[in-house]
């Protein structure tokens, strides 16, 4: 049997003296961050199993011709956050790859825009860009991919972002 508290007990209040001044003084950042946390608690409440299509094709697509593509949102620490896109292409013993990260500062975004060959290490995918950069992604058993060192080893204070699988093509 439920029985209702007594107004004085209850443990949620309204401020009646908070200013509107004052809840927009709270960063967008933040304010991302708690909705982005919101919805992914909602969906992990119920509801059908995600697909794991995308990541089984991601797996499966790395050793023929063809496209696939990750996409995430990764954090930052002077923007509101980068929307990155890695596309990996393979043709015949050819491989290409292409990185778009925007950056999103204020009203607008700088994007910037990474080329390179690719090579799969085992379960490491190892990106060396045009430009000489080199980056090293961790192919998870589910498809995602995880931004790691040059040696293979998680990143300092990483806190789990990943890149998730959202397409794949096979050509022949």
């Amino acid at each position: 049997m439920h029985r209702a508290l007594p107004r004085s007990n209850c443990a949620v209040r309204h401020n009646a003296g908070m200013s509107q001044a004052a809840i927009s003084a709270v960063p967008h950042r933040v304010l991302a961050r708690c909705a982005w946390s919101l919805a992914a608690t909602l969906a992990a409440c119920g509801g059908p199993a995600p697909s794991t299509a995308p990541a089984a094709a991601a797996q499966a697509r790395l050793d023929v011709d063809g496209e696939i593509q990750w996409r995430g949102a990764l954090p930052c620490a002077d923007c509101d956050g980068i929307d990155a896109q890695l596309v990996l292409r393979r043709a015949g013993d050819r491989t290409s790859y292409s990185l778009a990260e925007t950056y999103r500062v204020s009203r607008q975004g700088a994007r910037f825009v990474e080329t390179g060959r690719w090579q799969r290490d085992g379960a490491l995918l190892r990106l060396q860009g045009d430009a000489t950069s080199t980056r090293v992604y961790a192919l998870l058993p589910d498809g995602r991919l995880q931004a790691r060192d040059l040696h293979g080893e998680l990143l300092p204070n990483d806190a789990g972002e990943t890149l998730l699988p959202v397409s794949a093509t096979e050509t022949r």
